[in-house]
C-alpha cells in the first residue's frame, strides 16, 4: 500500500509539472560500426546504443527494442521495412542513424556493414537509399517524422570509381509533417569524434532530455552546441516542412502549457508525457518480442539472436560462447523450419535488480513447429526463462533455460 502511495504521488507531481499528451512514439535506432571492407567507425554503434536508451526512457518504442548496429544489407532492409509496419497507428516516428553515408548524383545512401562497391551502379544493390525510410513514415501517414541523420562522413570508397560521389550528404526534401537533421551542412563532413560519441550526438542526448524545448528549439540547441564545441567546424543543419501542433521530446516545461499537442485537437485535461519504462516493462516487451522473431524467418531470428546474446551465456545448465549458442539455434530452426511461439501473459514473472540494470524473467509459451519436408509436427507448452542485462541500453540475454510442459506429436 506504501509503495502504491509513493508511486501515486510521484505521478501526480508528473502531471503538474509537465502538461502534455501523451504520443505514440516509435524509433528505430541504426548505428554501423564494425565495417568489413573499408576502415571502421570507432563511435556509431556506442552512439546508437546512447541514443536508444535515452529515446527508450523518453517512451519511444524501438524497432527490434533497441539499438541495431552492425547491419549488413539484408538486416538494414528487413528493419526498415518492420518500421513502417510499426508506424502504423502511432504518432510521432524516428529514424537515427550513424555510419557511414555517401552521396551519388544527389542520392544519399546509408552503408551496411558488408557493403564494398567496385562501381556506382553497385549502390543500389549493396547500400540503402535513405528516401526508403521517408517513404516508410509517409505510407504511415504519422503526425510528426524525424529522420536523424550523423553520417556526413568522408567518402570512404573514393578510390573506387565512384566518381559522382561528393562528400559529405545531400539535401532532401522533407515531406510534409517531417524534420530532417544532419550533422552538418549538407556537402560537408561531420566529425567521428575521439571520446566515445560524436560531437553531434552528445548534443543530441543532452539536449532531448530538457523540458520545455519544442522540436525547432531542441534541433537549434543541438546546432548551437555542435558549432560551439566543434569551434565552427562543424554546424548541423536542419531541413522542415510546416509541422502542426508541437512535440517536446521531455515534456513541457513546468510554467509552461503545450500550445497544441500532437495531435492537434487540444486536450480538455493534461496529461504526463510517457513516463520512463521500468526495468520490468523492458523485460516483458523484450520477451515479447523475441517469441515474435522466433516465430518468423530463420535469417532474421537469427540475426536478432546474434544482437541480443551476450558473449557468454549460461545455456540450459552450460556455460556457453556466443558462437556456439548460435550453432545449437540454427541446428533447431533446421529441424523446424516453421515455428509459432505465443506468450501467455498471464503466466509471465519477472524479477529485477535497478542498482544492477538486470532481469530475470520466467512465463509459459504455446508453440507450434512443423517441418514441411519430413511432415513432423509438434505443439504444446512449454516454459522459458532468462536472464537479461540492460547495462549498454540494449537488452542481452546472459541465461537461458526452459522445458518442455506438454506436447502432441
Amino acid at each position: 500500500m506504501k509503495r502504491r502511495a509513493v508511486v501515486s504521488f510521484f505521478l501526480l507531481i508528473a502531471i503538474l509539472i509537465s502538461p502534455a499528451v501523451a504520443e505514440k512514439r516509435v524509433a528505430l535506432v541504426i548505428g554501423n560500426s564494425a565495417y568489413q571492407n573499408i576502415p571502421r567507425l570507432d563511435n556509431p554503434k556506442n552512439d546508437a546504443i546512447l541514443v536508444a536508451d535515452t529515446l527508450n526512457r523518453l517512451g519511444f518504442t524501438l524497432v527490434g527494442g533497441g539499438a541495431q548496429v552492425d547491419l549488413d544489407k539484408p538486416r538494414f532492409d528487413s528493419l526498415v521495412q518492420r518500421f513502417g509496419n510499426q508506424l502504423i497507428g502511432a504518432d510521432v516516428a524516428l529514424f537515427y542513424y550513424a555510419g557511414h553515408g555517401i552521396q551519388v548524383r544527389g542520392t544519399n545512401y546509408l552503408v551496411p556493414v558488408t557493403a564494398n562497391p567496385v562501381r556506382e551502379t553497385d549502390v543500389d544493390f549493396q547500400m540503402v537509399d535513405a528516401a526508403l525510410v521517408l517513404r516508410q513514415m509517409e505510407g504511415a501517414v504519422t503526425k510528426l517524422n524525424l529522420v536523424i541523420l550523423d553520417a556526413c562522413r568522408n567518402n570512404p570508397f573514393g578510390g573506387r570509381g565512384l566518381r559522382s560521389a561528393d562528400g559529405g550528404l545531400a539535401q532532401m526534401r522533407a515531406p510534409e509533417g517531417t524534420l530532417l537533421s544532419y550533422a552538418t551542412q549538407p556537402g560537408s563532413v561531420a566529425l567521428d569524434g575521439d571520446d566515445g560519441h560524436s560531437p553531434y550526438t552528445k548534443a543530441l542526448v543532452e539536449t532531448v532530455q530538457k523540458p520545455g524545448l519544442d522540436v525547432l528549439q531542441t534541433f537549434n540547441q543541438v546546432g548551437l552546441i555542435v558549432k560551439h564545441a566543434t569551434g565552427n567546424s562543424q554546424q548541423p543543419w536542419v531541413s522542415t516542412s510546416p509541422i502542426d501542433g508541437s512535440f517536446y521530446f521531455a515534456g513541457a516545461a513546468p510554467t509552461q502549457q503545450a500550445p497544441v499537442a500532437i495531435p492537434v485537437t487540444p486536450p480538455s485535461t493534461p496529461k504526463a508525457p510517457p513516463a520512463a519504462k521500468s526495468l520490468e516493462q523492458r523485460a516483458i516487451e523484450f520477451a515479447t518480442e523475441y517469441m515474435s522473431q522466433s516465430s518468423g524467418d530463420a535469417s532474421d531470428f537469427l540475426a536478432y539472436e546474434r544482437r541480443s546474446l551476450d558473449e557468454q551465456v549460461e545455456f540450459y545448465g552450460k556455460t556457453m560462447n556466443r558462437a556456439d549458442v548460435l550453432r545449437e539455434k540454427e541446428q533447431y530452426t533446421a529441424r523446424w523450419p516453421v515455428r509459432s511461439y505465443k506468450l501467455l501473459p498471464e503466466a509471465t514473472r519477472t524479477s529485477c535488480k535497478d542498482e544492477q540494470s538486470k532481469c530475470q524473467i520466467s512465463g509459459v509459451v504455446v508453440f507450434s513447429a512443423s517441418n514441411p519436408l519430413t511432415g513432423k509436427k509438434s505443439t504444446g507448452r512449454a516454459s522459458f526463462e532468462f536472464g537479461i542485462s540492460f547495462i549498454t541500453g540494449a537488452a542481452r540475454i546472459f541465461s537461458e533455460n526452459g522445458k518442455t510442459l506438454s506436447a502432441q506429436h
